[in-house]
């Protein structure tokens, strides 16, 4: 399973990567617009945060096939290989996809709501294809249903490691990327439904492990503790 984190904050990225075992971070346009930085130094910095073994997700702006490969390119050379351009699943989007996995390039299909979206991403070369599960429930499609059909095809039409060398040029599995969470439960019925990696907000990624009974167990347990052997810890008893 794969964790991201869906945001540009810096302090918000140290804090959770500080945490948790995240495999890296995603952002898009608006993410980064709210930074107010230049471009080129934020993904520079959550790279320096995050190290250069984990995975950062940026977005292309470009409105043509044409210059999105252009971008592609110029990210790649700029970021290295562990950035992974998003592109959307537009007409453009799916033709740039098609040309740039033919040379390799790692892709995150975005603006997914259907799961044939995912599908045809997936044949055009993408590794990530990020569905919007809340945006989907929104307009009363239902995001977790999509996933759920998406991945059934996905492992009905797997690919071989020599097939997906031939077109690709590289061994992958496509994965289905989940997106645009509004609570816990979502994330978890999307990874039920054959998510093998999820994007989280931080104010939602943080819930994913609470719970109020945890809480009052580590309290109960303190405080058994403290009547007995005070403020002492185990490197005070066992040296």
């Amino acid at each position: 399973m794969e964790y991201f984190i869906d945001t540009a904050n810096l302090e918000e990225i140290k804090r959770i990567n500080d945490i948790f075992p995240i495999a890296g971070v995603t952002t898009n346009p608006s993410i980064i617009a709210k930074e107010k930085r230049d471009f080129k130094e934020i993904i520079a910095d959550i790279f320096k945060i995050i190290g250069k073994d984990k995975i950062v997700h940026g977005q292309a702006v470009g409105s043509t096939a044409d210059i999105i490969i252009r971008e592609v390119n110029l990210l790649k050379d700029t970021f290295g290989d562990n950035f992974y351009t998003k592109i959307p699943v537009t007409p453009e989007g799916i033709k740039a996809m098609k040309i740039l996995s033919k040379d390799g390039h790692k892709i995150t299909a975005t603006g997914i709501l259907s799961a044939q979206q995912i599908v045809m991403a997936a044949e055009a070369g993408a590794e990530y294809m990020a569905p919007y599960i809340n945006r989907s429930d929104n307009i009363g499609e239902s995001g977790i249903e999509i996933v759920r059909d998406a991945y059934r095809i996905l492992q009905m039409t797997k690919k071989t490691d020599e097939e997906c060398m031939n077109r690709y040029r590289r061994i992958f599995e496509p994965k289905i990327l989940g997106a645009s969470f509004k609570n816990v439960r979502q994330v978890h019925e999307t990874m039920m439904a054959g998510s093998k990696s999820v994007t989280v907000g931080t104010d939602v990624f943080e819930r994913l492990i609470y719970h109020p009974y945890t809480d009052w167990s580590m309290d109960t347990f303190n405080s058994d503790w403290e009547e007995v052997y005070g403020d002492s810890t185990l490197l005070d008893l066992l040296y």
